[in-house]
């Protein structure tokens, strides 16, 4: 096993583009409607099955059509989906997204099954997949992302993330929208166990107050982070390694966007896979903005497959 993701599995209706929000009327005239699988977990774990690593999730959904069809649809993209939970009385949780001419969105969500995952739930981590040693043992984990798991990270998280150091397998973390207000109180208790942490720069300078992506990583240092990538969209992705003088900035490829949704799980997948390959901080990060700049040109977060090949076409056409 090359990659255990702990995250969400919901359901994305992504509508759009919508031309204007000024006024609606009973019945708009829009240019598509699109179903598809999604979630922070999820998302990534596709990108990471299109790049060829072996990779399982940890994450919950309801028992109802919606979660039936995300686990099709992710173990038809090659993800291990034997642990995923399934729960009595909740739903699935749904994301409508509604696409701008610009290819971001306004996102509204339920708060469906996959915030409920717990430690129980992650008991299968500790035990065989985390206790053995060699080639059975997983080489990274992936909690995709902070504040979208509260169970889990009120009890258990910590526990998981010590378990998984002590046993010499990366540690990754991207960060999610902060609903319960924790701010950087919130992380705290992980990021001393985290050896990549890829916050957005919309939430790392909201968290810290800091007015820079620099200054945000250096409040992360003072609270133990490692590395610290900060995801900056068409500017691309700002660097730094704590101890050392590994830091800087990669831009982003220039792109008409169509649709940015999992843009930020598409980096964090290929900066996962790049680290994974024995790259420097920097490739690893070039790599990942190439292929999260390449993501935005097709609808849905992770439709349309993006493997080795697409994107050696990708780079000669840049």
């Amino acid at each position: 096993m090359d990659v255990i993701v702990i995250g969400t599995v919901v359901t994305d209706v992504i509508a759009g583009p919508i031309a204007s929000q000024d006024s609606w009327l009973e019945k708009q005239r829009i240019s598509g409607i699109t179903l598809s699988t999604g979630g922070d977990g999820a998302n990534q774990s596709i990108r990471l099955g299109d790049l060829g690593r072996s990779v399982s999730i940890a994450a919950c959904i309801g028992k109802d059509q919606a979660g039936t069809m995300a686990k099709a649809a992710l173990s038809a993209r090659g993800v291990d989906v034997s642990h995923i939970v399934e729960k009595d009385g909740l739903e699935t949780g749904t994301s409508l997204l509604l696409l701008r001419p610009d290819g971001e969105q306004n996102a509204f969500s339920n708060a469906g099954a996959h915030g409920m995952l717990t430690k129980e739930d992650c008991a299968w981590v500790f035990g065989k997949d985390m206790a053995v040693s060699g080639p059975e043992a997983p080489r990274a984990l992936s909690i995709a992302s902070l504040f979208s798991l509260p169970l889990l990270e009120d009890d258990g998280l910590v526990e998981l993330l010590r378990t998984a150091k002590t046993r010499g397998i990366l540690t990754f973390a991207d960060l999610g929208s902060d609903k319960r207000h924790l701010g950087l109180t919130g992380i705290r208790p992980f990021l001393p166990l985290l050896d990549y942490f890829l916050p957005s720069e919309e939430g790392a300078l909201r968290m810290t107050g800091a007015a820079t992506p620099e200054e945000a990583a250096s409040t992360f240092f003072s609270c133990g982070a490692s590395n610290v990538i900060i995801k900056c969209a068409e500017r691309g992705a700002c660097y730094t390694s704590a101890g050392s003088d590994s830091s800087g900035w990669v831009p982003a490829i220039p792109v008409q966007p169509v649709d940015t949704t999992g843009a930020g799980d598409c980096f964090a997948a290929h900066l996962i896979h790049g680290i994974l390959s024995g790259l420097s901080l920097r490739d690893a990060c070039a790599g990942a903005c190439k292929a999260a700049s390449l993501s935005t040109l097709n609808r849905g977060a992770s439709l349309t497959p993006l493997d080795k090949e697409a994107l050696a076409r990708y780079q000669e056409k840049t």
